[in-house]
């Protein structure tokens, strides 16, 4: 695939874009569980990987009558310990896709639903937090993906214009939102997606599999 590597600005998510991290955060509610010795239905497991572990433990909160707050901070201890510990790269061309982005002079950032912190750790253990400019989250400006606000505000902080610029996302309601402020989207597959992806592909500018495909 032939891809154009003229813009001014890029926006990238992280879990499921960059690192390989969602079936982690899909996993949440069973870490979740296991720590508060709650009893763990064997037809539940199947159903995690495409769920919202937010939702799911939500949901668990409100049967056992817990803290949804504490033990959604608790859920995103257990994705920093992935972060500094186990992550992996999204696919193995991640490093050499950023390089060929900053040589042609693109502004990146991250823009997560983790804590920037937290994410920060795993950019940093993998190699790749120097490639961005800054990491942000849905805390720091008090916007979110669902908004196309959140994403002209980053354009702001990068300087540059939606049609100048691309985010990469594997999230459909991400991509509606960035395609809605006028930006390109390229899609990246992920597996806990399944059941959003041919919507994602006709939302998507660009879909791919691997960052290979557009080096």
């Amino acid at each position: 695939m032939r891809f154009d590597f003229d813009m001014d600005a890029a926006i990238f998510d992280m879990d499921g874009t960059l690192l390989d991290t969602m079936p982690y955060w899909r996993y949440t509610p069973l870490e979740f569980l296991l720590a508060h010795q709650l009893p763990v239905d064997p037809e539940l497991l199947p159903k995690l990987y495409t769920a919202s572990s937010r939702k799911t433990i939500a949901g668990f909160c409100e049967q056992y009558g817990l803290d949804g707050e504490a033990a959604a901070r608790e859920a995103e201890g257990f994705m920093n310990r992935h972060y500094l510990y186990d992550a992996h790269l999204k696919t193995p061309a991640v490093p050499a896709f950023l390089a060929r982005l900053k040589e042609r002079g693109a502004h990146m950032c991250v823009a997560t639903a983790a804590p920037r912190e937290y994410a920060k750790n795993g950019l940093r253990r993998l190699g790749i937090l120097d490639y961005f400019d800054f990491v942000t989250d849905n805390r720091e400006c008090g916007l979110n993906k669902r908004q196309p606000e959140y994403f002209l505000n980053l354009l702001k902080r990068m300087g540059s214009t939606p049609e100048r610029s691309w985010v990469f996302e594997d999230a459909l309601y991400a991509m509606r939102s960035a395609k809605s402020a006028g930006l390109r989207v390229c899609a990246i597959e992920d597996g806990t997606q399944v059941n959003d992806r041919e919507e994602i592909k006709r939302a998507a500018d660009v879909y791919i599999r691997d960052y290979s495909e557009l080096m």
